[in-house]
This record gives C-alpha cells, sequence and structure tokens, in this order.
C-alpha cells in the first residue's frame, strides 16, 4: 500500500509546489496578521468582508486557469503543442476585453457592494475592482504555466505576488492609507505577478508554431461552464460565511470571526500544491488514456496528513494559535477555530475529488458538489443567530460533501464495470 502511494515524480513536483506556496502562504498570512493588528478589530472586519469579495473573484480567475490548464496539458498529452500557441494567444486577447467589461460593471456596483457591507466610502470597492481586472488576465498564463507542469515558475510567481502584496501593504498602511492601502497592495501585487509571469512563455507566445486547425475556442467555452460552476462552489463556501458575519452581526464579531477565517483557511489552503500538480498529471495521463486512480489515492492520502495535522493541532491549542498570530484581543475566537479546522478538513478533501473530476471531464459530479454549495448557502442565510450556529452548518455540509464523494467517486468503477 504504502509503495503505491510513494511516487517519486509525484513528489518532487508537489514538493516544488509545497515549498513555494509555504513561503507565499507565509507572506500572504504575515500580511493578513499585520493588517489585523494595524488596522484594529473594527476596521479588519470591513478589510475582510472586501478582502472575502476578493476571494469571490477568484471563481472568475480560477475558471480561466482551470482550462486554460486543462487545455494546455490536454494538448501535451496529445503532442499539439503547436495548439498552446494559438490558445495563450486568442485567450489573452478576449480576457483583456472582456476583463475592461467587468471593471467597468464593478464600478457601477460599487455603491450597492458597499451598502450591502455597510461601507460609507465606496473607494475600497473600487479597488477591489481594479484587482478583478487583473485576475482576469494572470490566470491564462499561470494555466499555462500549470498545464506545462512549469512548477518552478508557477510557484516563483506565488512568492512575488504575496510577497508584493506584504511589502507595499506594510508600506501603505504604515503611511496612514488605512483599508484603502491594504487593498491597493493587492493590485500592486498582481500587476507585478503578471509582468513576471510572460518571461516563462516566450516560445509560445513569441514563436510561430504550426497550429492544428481542430481546435476550437467553442470547447473551451463548454468546459468552462462547469469549471466556472466548480470554481465557485470552492470559492464562496470558504468566503461567503464572513461577509454574512460581517451582514448580520457588529463590526467586532466580525472581526472576531475574520481572524478565526484567516486560521481555518490554512487548513484548506496548505494542501493547495498537491491538486495544483495533480490535475494536469491526471488531465494529461487521462488524455493519453492512463489510468488515474492511483493519483487520486495518493491526492488524498496526502491531503489527509497535511490538512488532518493542522486540524488537530487547532482543536487541540486554539488558544496557542490565535494569540500567536493575533495576540489577547482575538482570544475570544478560541470556540470558532476548533470547529472552523474540523470544516477546511473535510472541505479539502473534497476539492480533491472534485479537481480530479474537472481534470477527467465528469461534468456530473460538479453539479452533485454545487447541491451542497447553494444548500450550505441557503442554511447560513436562515440560521445565523450566532458565529458559532454558523460554523456548525459549515462543519456538517462539508461532512456530507465528503461522504458524496467518496460514494460517486469510488463507485463509479463497480458501475462502469456493469455495463451501466
Amino acid at each position: 500500500m504504502i509503495k503505491k502511494l510513494y511516487d517519486g515524480e509525484f513528489l518532487r513536483d508537489t514538493s516544488i509546489m509545497f515549498i513555494t506556496s509555504i513561503v507565499a502562504g507565509i507572506c500572504n498570512y504575515l500580511y493578513q496578521i499585520y493588517m489585523g493588528r494595524a488596522l484594529g478589530v473594527e476596521e479588519y472586519g470591513i478589510f475582510g468582508s472586501l478582502f472575502a469579495l476578493s476571494y469571490i473573484i477568484f471563481v472568475v480567475s480560477g475558471t480561466i486557469q482551470t482550462s486554460c490548464a486543462r487545455f494546455v496539458s490536454k494538448f501535451v498529452g496529445e503532442g499539439k503543442e503547436g495548439n498552446i500557441y494559438y490558445l495563450l494567444h486568442g485567450l489573452l486577447k478576449r480576457m483583456f476585453i472582456f476583463g475592461i467589461i467587468v471593471f467597468v460593471l464593478f464600478i457601477l456596483s460599487s455603491g450597492l457592494i458597499s451598502s450591502f457591507l455597510k461601507i460609507e466610502s465606496v473607494l475600497p470597492v473600487v479597488i477591489v475592482g481594479g484587482f478583478l481586472f487583473l485576475s482576469i488576465l494572470l490566470p491564462v498564463n499561470l494555466g499555462a504555466l500549470q498545464g506545462l507542469q512549469k512548477f518552478k515558475w508557477l510557484g516563483s510567481n506565488g512568492i512575488i505576488n504575496f510577497s508584493s502584496k506584504l511589502l507595499f501593504g506594510v508600506l501603505l498602511v504604515s503611511m496612514g492609507f488605512g483599508v484603502n492601502g491594504a487593498l491597493g497592495a493587492i493590485v500592486i501585487g498582481s500587476a507585478i505577478a503578471l509582468a513576471i509571469s510572460f518571461a516563462p512563455l516566450r516560445s509560445f507566445l513569441f514563436s510561430n508554431y504550426e497550429v492544428n486547425p481542430g481546435f476550437n475556442f467553442s470547447e473551451l467555452y463548454k468546459y468552462s461552464l462547469p469549471a466556472m460552476l466548480a470554481t465557485f462552489c470552492f470559492v464562496v463556501p470558504a468566503n461567503v460565511d464572513v461577509m454574512m458575519v460581517k451582514h448580520f452581526f457588529s463590526s467586532h464579531d466580525a472581526g472576531l470571526y475574520t481572524a478565526a477565517s484567516v486560521l481555518g483557511k490554512i487548513v484548506l489552503f496548505l494542501p493547495g500544491a498537491i491538486t495544483a500538480v495533480m490535475f494536469p498529471k491526471v488531465s494529461e495521463m487521462n488524455a493519453s488514456g492512463k489510468s488515474t486512480r492511483e493519483m487520486l489515492n495518493k491526492s488524498l492520502f496526502y491531503t489527509a496528513i497535511l490538512s488532518g495535522s493542522l486540524a488537530i493541532g487547532y482543536w487541540l491549542f486554539p488558544s496557542l494559535v490565535i494569540k500567536i498570530p493575533f495576540g489577547d484581543v482575538y482570544l475570544e475566537a478560541m470556540p470558532l477555530v476548533r470547529f472552523y479546522g474540523i470544516a477546511m478538513l473535510f472541505f479539502s478533501l473534497s476539492v480533491v475529488f472534485m479537481r480530479y473530476s474537472l481534470a477527467i471531464h465528469d461534468i456530473k459530479y460538479v453539479y452533485g458538489f454545487a447541491f451542497f454549495t447553494f444548500l450550505e448557502i441557503v442554511l447560513l442565510a436562515i440560521f445565523h443567530e450566532t458565529m458559532m450556529e454558523m460554523i456548525l452548518i459549515l462543519m456538517v455540509i462539508n461532512v456530507l460533501l465528503f461522504i458524496f464523494s467518496c460514494c460517486y467517486v469510488w463507485y463509479k468503477p463497480r458501475r462502469l464495470r456493469n455495463g451501466e
């Protein structure tokens, strides 16, 4: 069993992504911790709700990156590298135009967004709109790097992005720009990352390849719809609760919940390196007709170890987990952290199933995943008497989602063998 779970190439690539993700994650959470201390509880609640909104923007960017990575890895598996040149040029042009349109629409809606989140000024929302524009362009290049399995470049880009965000965030907030400075740093970091991401793709962007005319962008559009649904189901459950707390509770409570959420999301995002490596490998193997089940089992095993270790630590030492990064003022969030970690453990395992299903183009699973996502949103909107009640809803739904994922994916081969 252990021998089957060991894979030298998979572990090497995962190690590269894991190490770079850890460095990027440290920069990201130092940024979060600094903002929690520098802005104060009430302003941090405002920042947290807008930062959660910026994560929901990932629904768009994650869809673009997933779709691009899937088709690039598919072209590599089929030996049609000329199509990568055609795909990148076409996507960059389309996403630039799309980004401009979305940015304008977002600005026009800034008044409604600031009103819902109880924020007096629309400027922070406008700044998030700038991040949205960059979040539509950058994923094209990141998806290409992921599909080509250039994991050193992919991981390094994340480090550059988050370290720039940390550096400029500290600088701008210390200069007195407050929430606007904290959010502006995100825009600056994304702009720097976008500029650098072109370097490893020079051979595909500035060379002439013989393009196979068999590829049509309509194929990518058809795949993008379920990919967007899947990305929505990944991002929204991890962030919608923060915005609901900001809407239903006081700024003080929202600050406490944001701190618990930031810590809980480490459980979710820490094993992200595993799925980042698994996705293009499974897609390429599937395109060339190879079995992909062992790759799924390895990814689940490694994810369970990483996320499970953190969740246990949160349960046993909640006060230490909160006090070290945020200080004594956030100790009221201690009961929340315990259950948030468990909720994110089961969600992280379900995300592995979701990424695997997207890689092999099993869209039916995505619809099942979506059912639990919308159920969670409805329950949170109805039952929000206390913050603990909301976290318990997250935990129960994520456990049920994990059980559904196991039954669907692992039972499927038996159905196929029976000719169903």
